[in-house]
């Protein structure tokens, strides 16, 4: 990657260049927020379609958005790697559906997190533009609930 913008060799195509960006994103060390931030284009938008009622903000546009919701996250999830990485390639070369799950060791506000995603991603200029992140709200909801039952709660925005 040079400045976040992964690039490839001339003669690889856009879909290419586009599925190197989505899986840069996913490598990215989320306990170093600078890593995937430097991947988001400045006019992204980030979505949970399928949020649980209750959570203040389920849809993040743009560059100062993201940072906010990315170092918000931060605080509140613990060991978040995504794995079992499955890419699938749109008929689009900018979109991407990616299926992953955490590791075990994932938690959220301390408690378990064994969540699996389903991610659209669009890629443009050699960044991520969209992202809608699909889970199952249940086991979201299920984490924050036992995790206030022991008072620990996520932080104000």
């Amino acid at each position: 990657t040079i400045g976040g913008i992964v690039k490839n060799s001339p003669d690889d195509g856009p879909r290419a260049r586009n599925r190197a960006v989505v899986e840069a994103f996913f490598a990215s060390d989320l306990t170093k927020p600078d890593e995937r931030l430097a991947l988001w284009h400045d006019d992204g938008v980030k979505e949970l379609p399928f949020a649980p009622r209750g959570i203040p903000q389920s849809r993040w546009e743009g560059r100062e958005q993201i940072v906010a919701n990315t170092l918000g996250n931060t605080g509140m999830f613990a060991n978040c790697v995504h794995t079992d990485l499955v890419i699938h390639e749109g008929a689009d070369p900018e979109l991407f559906f990616v299926e992953s799950r955490m590791v075990p060791e994932a938690t959220f506000l301390g408690e378990p997190y064994p969540q699996r995603f389903l991610h659209v991603i669009r890629v443009r200029d050699g960044r991520v533009i969209l992202q809608q992140e699909y889970f199952n709200s249940e086991i979201l909801a299920s984490a924050e609930a036992a995790a206030r039952a022991k008072g620990r709660t996520p932080a104000a925005p």
